[in-house]
């Protein structure tokens, strides 16, 4: 049985790495403190809720943006004795963390909104409402862009689901800009009060689900979820290039990471070679697999090959 894994990612690469993340942190801290303290003093100011629940929800941003890089920071530290496979899953646990503070935030924006809903107070029109509104789509846009490329730049899913939570905020502040502008309007005698408090519900409603999509993406890899059948045939169709391979029979994969597998297999070869040609066989599929495929970890052992080998191994497959 040999076991190898895919090179670690070396000090100064894990450096840039990091450094990469903190970069994008900074960044997205900076824009989000300014956007949350602009909206929920102006959203005071003007008794507008669905700029409270913007506000809110950049106040959490902070907080996600925080934990996102925190994850990070542990996730690419090398294997150890207690964590012999490595802490890619740190990252994928932060992003349930992230996940949970967006569901409770939601419940709390939804509960303001139904409660203004229900008790109709005036708002006042602000032009300053409406341009922070407009420079929050603008500024959260831009968190979109750096968030999800330099999360799939570094593969951090920590970063890319920042990314994705931004993304909706851009949605978010877009249905805001247009409360802030017809909210304090009438139509005759209608009121259009309802606008307001309607949007920030519809703003908690997003953010559920984005969080539950969070939820899923993570709870691939927390559960060891195996990469698809085209992944699988191709990873097969790698081994079976190798010369003096026979047969592949068992393969199984689990995820590390967003896009990385630890993989088990077997593989028959003629009984009639010596153990240290059948190493040598085994060597090369583990540098191919590695190298061809999306897998980090691979454990392969080596079988006799009989007519019957390949055959009954397919058959356990598809019990």
């Amino acid at each position: 049985m040999n076991v190898i894994t895919s090179n670690g990612t070396d000090d100064s690469i894990r450096e840039q790495r990091l450094k990469k993340a903190l970069t994008v942190t900074i960044v997205s801290l900076a824009i989000n403190l300014l956007l949350a303290v602009l909206k929920i003093v102006f959203s005071m100011i003007s008794g507008s809720v669905s700029l409270l629940a913007d506000g809110l929800d950049s106040a959490l941003d902070i907080a996600t943006s925080i934990l996102g890089y925190v994850a990070l920071r542990i996730a690419d530290k090398p294997p150890d004795k207690d964590h012999q496979f490595g802490h890619e899953k740190f990252e994928n646990l932060f992003s349930m963390g992230i996940a949970v503070i967006l569901v409770a935030s939601s419940f709390f924006i939804g509960y303001q909104a139904i409660t203004k809903l229900t008790t109709p107070t005036s708002e006042v029109f602000s032009l300053f409402n409406v341009i922070i509104a407009a420079s929050s789509i603008v500024l959260k846009g831009f968190l979109v862009w750096l968030n999800i490329r330099i999360g799939k730049q570094i593969k951090s899913p920590s970063l890319v689901a920042n990314g994705k939570n931004f993304r909706t905020d851009v949605l978010t502040s877009v249905v805001v800009l247009i409360s802030v502008s017809i909210g304090h309007l009438s139509i005759g005698s209608f009121s259009l009060f309802w606008v307001d408090p309607s949007v920030a519900l519809v703003i908690s409603i997003i953010i559920i689900l984005t969080a539950v999509g969070i939820i899923r993406e993570a709870s691939t890899v927390l559960l060891d979820k195996s990469p698809d059948v085209k992944a699988m045939e191709k990873m097969k169709e790698v081994i079976l290039l190798q010369e003096g391979v026979k047969g592949v029979g068992n393969m199984r994969a689990r995820a590390i990471s967003a896009d990385n597998f630890l993989v088990d297999i077997d593989i028959y070869l003629d009984p009639q070679i010596s153990i240290e040609e059948g190493h040598i066989i085994a060597t090369n599929v583990e540098t191919a697999v590695i190298e061809g495929c999306p897998v980090k970890y691979i454990q392969v052992h080596v079988e006799p090959f009989c007519e019957d080998s390949e055959k009954n191994n397919n058959d356990e497959e598809e019990k």
